[in-house]
């Protein structure tokens, strides 16, 4: 058997000049997220509505550039599939 590999994910937060600095923040350790949503009270004061997410991932690209993402996320996934094995990249 060969050795098994995890799933990495990552998020990639592009760069943007209407950036919503108020609902998302990032962690010191550049490896988690979190994501806040304000309560719309035009639903009312008890909505159930989810409005906090946290997210614990192998890697947070923030305002980084396409090259970055590339040597970060892709490269070794495209070369590992020019030698044979599966690989999956999801935009």
């Amino acid at each position: 058997m060969g050795t098994r590999k995890k799933v990495h994910a990552f998020v990639r937060v592009k760069p943007t000049d209407d950036f919503a600095h108020e609902m998302i923040r990032y962690g010191d350790d550049k490896r988690s997220i979190d994501i806040h949503l304000k309560k719309d009270i035009r639903r009312g004061v008890v909505n159930n509505q989810q409005t906090d997410w946290s997210f614990k991932l192998d890697g947070v690209l923030h305002d980084a550039s396409q090259d970055l993402v590339y040597e970060t996320v892709a490269k070794d996934v495209v070369s590992q599939a020019l030698d044979g094995y599966n690989g999956n990249l999801i935009n």
